[in-house]
This record gives structure tokens, sequence and C-alpha cells, in this order.
């Protein structure tokens, strides 16, 4: 039998381009790219879930610091029997909360919000934050929780 003869590899002989390598790399680039853009469109929706802007609110029931039920009357001291304080949100994430008696003008505070998880992150004109804790139900906000002195005051959303 004869022997094969060994080649070896010259300089003037070519290397072969690298095929797999650069499929596998821009396979990988695009399984990467695809993972965030899906992160940052689930991020949006879960925040999108629990939209309120548009949406007006008002007080329906409150509790004391110690988690016994009150009249809202008796948080913000007044004997209307028909006294229930008001939380808007308009298109341009901005709230207006209105918690005490008289004119809406007199004692209400503004500013803006922002949906983080199951809160509304609330940022008042004055510097302020606040963190009103949303309670849903079948993903639709059913109630929203305010810390009002020792009390935590829960709206729902006002019938049209």
């Amino acid at each position: 039998m004869a022997k094969k003869k060994k080649q070896h590899k010259t300089k003037n002989q070519k290397k072969r381009f690298p095929v797999r390598r650069v499929v596998i790399g821009a396979a990988a680039a695009v399984l990467l790219v695809a993972a965030v853009v899906f992160l940052v469109l689930m991020t949006r929706a879960e925040q999108a879930k629990y939209a309120l802007n548009g949406t007006d609110w008002v007080a329906q029931s409150a509790k004391n610091a110690s988690g016994d039920e009150v009249d809202v009357r008796e948080v913000y001291q007044v004997r209307y029997a028909q006294y229930r304080g008001t939380l808007s949100f308009d298109d341009a994430h901005h709230f207006s909360l209105w918690l005490q008696p008289g004119d809406a003008s007199d004692g209400t505070h503004t500013g803006t919000y922002e949906i983080a998880g199951d809160k509304a992150v609330a940022t008042f004109d004055s510097g302020d934050v606040a963190a009103f804790p949303l309670v849903v139900r079948d993903g639709q906000v059913m109630q929203i929780e305010v810390a009002y002195d020792d009390y935590v005051v829960t709206f729902v959303q006002a019938q049209a």
C-alpha cells in the first residue's frame, strides 16, 4: 500500500472564512436583542395594565391607626353627611387630591404620578413623595389607598 503524503500548510494557502462562528455569533446577538425587546414590552404592558389616566375616585371608607373602620367624615372632621374626598388622574400623568372640607380649590394637592408595580407613586408639587397602594381584582384597579394623617382612606372609582 502506498502511504499518503502529509500535506503541510504553506503560506500561500488561504484560510477558510469561519462561517460557522459568524452565524452562531449573529444568532446569539439576535436572541439577545429579542430578549431585551421582550422584557421592555412586558414591563410597559405590566405598567399599562393599571393605567389610571382619565379616572376620578371618591373616598369610600377609612381606617384609623388601629385598623378600625371609621366614618370618612371623622377623618376630615366634618359633619356633612355626603362629604367625600376626591382623587383624579388626567391623561398627562398628573393627579389632584382633595381631602379637606370646603371648596375643592381650598385644600387640593396636585402633582405627578407613575405606576410602579401595584402602587401609584405620587410626587406632590411640594416635592413630597407618597405611594398609593392599588387594590386590584381580575386585572382591574378596584380601590386606591391613601394615607392621611393617622388614617388610611380608601378611594373607589366615581360612577359616571
